[in-house]
């Protein structure tokens, strides 16, 4: 049984500008300084005056902004952006992280308002500030992103990678999508993100594995070369291999997405479960190594990528809170640091019961999603009380708990 309702999806595309003239090109120059100037003018003042409030920040900052030549609508944009970045750096300091005065890079970019710029047909209009005048910037646009350009609603941006600009615009693209029915009971797949094991997830009859090892060896590689090049001050390789790396990552964080929600598509009433990633690179430490690869690896971007393939595809997604997924046992439900003497290996100090310390937060994280089903999403949905995950390899309550095996040169299955 079906129910299509019609909805907008947000989707974000980014699209190289097509060899701008060199007139072109030193405006965009221009105006990307003088935006990073009002955004750092702005921030000097919300950290003088340690406030985040938007009013305050506008009335204090906007006319020393508009002073620097920039259009009123790159004005808003720009205080939009001192707003972003002062909350970020308050909320780090309450979380009493030691953080340094945050500044201004110049890979900013600019920041274009709904009333600065327009798409038209594969063309950007970007407004020059002076009625009437535009500049206008030809588009590389795939085929399949063409017909979408039509969508194109909100705030955008223009950025330099290299010697190339590019623009990021928002979509709001119509969309119905499927509910899928079934027999009333959810199944939910818990699914655990780390670096060892790039995902998780377990079910009673076997456990689906994206395997890190092959992944960590192959950053590592990048980083070592970056290093030598760095010595030797050949900025423009370690840029070019910058790039390289983020393509390969946005690859695999596409295909495991897809093999993800694929999976979820194989059970009736499907639920895909994370941690909230809120504070990852916190709550995971380690070597100096380890902590270069949690803090550059795109969590986010492989997660996003789940929630719009999974959205298409009709499959629900969950977040719950990620405190002592690894750390209760999901026989008995104690918890403790002690539960977990290593960085692979579980082992209950109640009850005795042992596993693979991802399979167990795997379990745990649809057990809280499971919570989030019953009672609806609370401010943290979180395992508080004991036995509220499932005893390994049994439903609870009739939910099905499910994973699926996988074959690939990154994958690895286990029993």
């Amino acid at each position: 049984m079906c129910h299509n309702t019609i909805m907008h999806r947000a989707e974000t595309v980014v699209l190289k500008l097509r060899s701008p003239s060199k007139a072109k090109r030193a405006w965009l120059d221009q105006t990307a300084e003088r935006f990073r100037q009002g955004v750092q003018l702005g921030l000097d003042f919300a950290l003088s005056a340690k406030t985040s409030n938007r009013g305050k920040i506008h009335a204090a900052t906007y006319p020393k902004v508009r002073a620097l030549g920039l259009p009123s609508d790159y004005c808003r944009m720009a205080i939009n952006q001192v707003v972003q970045l002062v909350r970020s750096h308050f909320g780090l300091r309450k979380g009493k992280r030691k953080v340094g005065k945050p500044t201004v890079v110049r890979s900013q970019g600019i920041g274009l308002g709904v009333n600065a710029y327009r798409v038209v047909g594969t063309t950007l209009r970007v407004s020059t500030g002076q009625k009437g005048q535009y500049l206008w910037f030809p588009l590389s646009v795939p085929p399949q992103w063409r017909d979408r350009l039509q969508y194109v609603q909100g705030d955008a941006r223009l950025f330099k990678r290299g010697h190339d600009w590019f623009v990021m615009l928002p979509l709001k693209v119509p969309t119905t999508p499927t509910v899928r029915g079934g027999n009333g009971e959810p199944t939910v797949i818990g699914v655990d993100l780390g670096i060892v094991r790039l995902a998780t997830a377990k079910h009673p009859k076997g456990v689906f594995v994206v395997n890190g090892k092959p992944i960590r060896h192959r950053r590592e590689r990048f980083a070592s070369l970056r290093q030598r090049l760095q010595r030797h001050r050949r900025t423009d390789r370690v840029r070019a291999m910058g790039d390289r790396e983020r393509r390969w990552m946005t690859y695999l964080n596409h295909k495991v997405s897809r093999q993800l929600v694929d999976l979820a598509l194989r059970y009736p009433n499907p639920v895909l479960a994370f941690e909230r990633l809120d504070g990852i690179r916190d709550r995971v430490r380690g070597s100096k190594k380890f902590n270069r690869m949690v803090s550059s690896w795109a969590f986010r971007q492989l997660v996003d990528f789940v929630l719009y393939k999974a959205e298409r595809a009709g499959v629900r997604v969950v977040f719950v809170d990620p405190r002592k997924t690894s750390q209760t046992c999901p026989k008995c439900g104690h918890a403790s640091r002690a539960n977990r003497p290593e960085q692979s290996h579980f082992r209950c100090v109640a009850c005795g019961y042992q596993g693979n310390a991802d399979v167990v937060a795997s379990l745990n994280i649809a057990a809280a999603a499971l919570d989030v089903l019953r009672q609806g999403p609370p401010d943290t949905a979180r395992l508080g009380q004991p036995g509220q995950a499932p005893p390994v390899g049994e439903g609870l309550d009739g939910v099905k708990v499910w994973a699926s095996a996988h074959t690939d040169s990154n994958l690895a299955s286990s029993a």
